[in-house]
């Protein structure tokens, strides 16, 4: 699952000279944008400050700073050194401080243990399932667990499944993150046993008659989830409006609404966020171990494995480099939020935000960011207690590209036209297959920072933050693409 970045939160009705002003600034910068093919690097100031001039912008706040990777000097800055609220441009530090401190090789388990004897097809003991913080963990992981139990001859579990995600602390949401979006999908809890994400996809497809209720069905099937259905199915050809969320502390999911009796769905109509993702994965496990004949004679669990346990089985994630490319390019919060606490936990003892956050810290500094100008109060950029400047973001990205692994960190990025976040931006420019960049997006933030090759062959580095701009999303996209264009555009006499 992804973050904000196809959120449009904040949207206000706006008048008909509203549409037609912001419609007339966007038309002004695409003109702008037309007059770029083989710009001289010393015009590119003026692009940027035409860039920034929507009234829009001007009671928010832009920083920026461009630099040469190829002799370090700063083709354009303002306010670089000011802090900003990132918004997942904060992703950059997480992901560059995993591959550093954990290398491009490093994966995570999800181990199995028994206790107690097996003894004509009876475990006498308990299945515990022990996690350290995988985000990646599937539907197809936990059957080849149940897999392995039915092989050894099991087929009654006298005990109970034991959810251990000690590895992480209990805090499972991130500081700073709005009550108001709890169920929704990019807010997902944070545990040391995750699975799909710690999402449910919820389903809608219309009843057999007008006024009946909707047919709601979820995936995966679970028990563990409950449903309150106010969804009715309406006349052929009407309008859709479905709405739902999961009623906070329990794991009830609300759907209001209504769907047309000839809509047929595609797809999930959204995914909604599970509470105690540790108890929903283990759940879920008892559940594929009915369906593959192994009953469960005790409960769901939250526990930890004793010592004696036996292990069974261990699933590794996939490699730090793979995870790279998960994290950055849909911007997967959960993902950001794991690795965080994975550093803490790993080379601080302790597997809480603010343990990963001293990890990161001592990351920052030997790269020789200015550490006095960072806070870090998640790993995903959701929370609005974060602050950074550009000049500390393209710290990060100097060092990572002189990294001994810079290709796995440059290739995890978005690239422009192409895929990610940026797959729908700067496509027909030249800067289409060109930038590798991370977004970032929450209410009044919009940031883009990252590479671009120059129409000469230069490569440059380049960080932009914007935060309180009183216009739509698609203005401020609008400028930043600006700018990254005029970038791609430049020609060296």
């Amino acid at each position: 699952m992804v973050d904000m970045e196809g959120w449009e939160g904040g949207i206000v009705e706006l008048g008909v000279s509203e549409v037609l002003m912001k419609q007339f600034r966007i038309i002004l910068v695409l003109a702008l944008v037309l007059g770029m093919a083989g710009m001289a690097a010393s015009d590119l100031g003026q692009t940027i400050e035409q860039a920034f001039s929507n009234p829009g912008f001007a009671h928010g706040i832009q920083g920026i700073i461009v630099e040469s990777l190829k002799d370090g000097r700063v083709l354009y800055e303002k306010n670089s050194n000011l802090v900003f609220m990132p918004a997942s441009n904060m992703k950059l530090i997480v992901s560059s401080a995993s591959l550093d401190l954990l290398g491009k090789d490093y994966v995570i388990p999800t181990s199995l243990y028994l206790t107690g004897e097996v003894s004509d097809g009876t475990l006498k003991g308990d299945v515990i399932l022990a996690g350290q913080g995988d985000p990646t963990l599937k539907d197809e992981n936990l059957e080849e667990m149940a897999a392995k139990l039915k092989s050894m001859g099991i087929k009654r579990i006298e005990g109970n499944i034991i959810a251990d995600d000690t590895y992480f602390d209990s805090v499972r949401l991130g500081s700073g993150w709005s009550w108001d979006y709890q169920s929704d999908y990019y807010a997902a809890q944070i545990s040391a046993i995750n699975l799909n994400q710690n999402v449910v996809g919820v389903y809608v497809r219309p009843g057999k008659k007008v006024g009946k209720p909707a047919v709601i069905e979820l995936l995966p099937q679970t028990r563990y989830m409950k449903i309150e259905n106010e969804c009715k199915t309406s006349e052929t050809g009407a309008t859709k409006g479905i709405f739902m969320n999961r009623i906070m502390g329990t794991n009830t999911i609300r759907i209001g609404g209504n769907v047309a009796l000839d809509y047929k769905p595609t797809g999930p109509e959204d995914g909604v966020t599970v509470d105690d993702p540790a108890l929903f994965a283990c759940t879920v496990f008892s559940e594929i171990l009915k369906r593959d004949g192994i009953r469960l004679r005790g409960k769901v669990l939250h526990g930890t494995a004793p010592t004696d346990a036996k292990p069974m089985f261990v699933h590794n994630s996939p490699p730090m480099s793979q995870i790279l490319k998960l994290l950055n390019k849909p911007s997967d919060n959960l993902i950001a939020e794991c690795l965080l606490k994975q550093l803490g936990a790993r080379l601080n003892g302790k597997g809480s935000a603010d343990s990963g956050g001293k990890v990161e810290m001592g990351y920052l500094e030997k790269i020789g960011a200015d550490t006095t100008g960072i806070n870090i109060s998640d790993g995903s950029g959701l929370s609005r207690y974060n602050v950074v400047s550009p000049g500390n973001l393209l710290a990060v990205l100097k060092y990572m590209h002189g990294h001994k692994d810079s290709q796995v960190f440059f290739e995890s990025l978005p690239i422009a036209g192409v895929d990610g976040t940026l797959k729908g931006r700067l496509k027909d420019t030249a800067a289409e297959g060109n930038v590798h960049a991370k977004t970032g997006y929450i209410g009044m933030v919009r940031a883009l920072s990252g590479y671009v090759t120059t129409e000469s062959g230069e490569p440059l580095v380049f960080s932009i933050l914007m935060n309180n701009h009183l216009c739509p999303r698609s203005e401020a996209d609008a400028a930043i693409d600006t700018i990254v264009i005029a970038l791609a555009n430049i020609t060296t006499n």
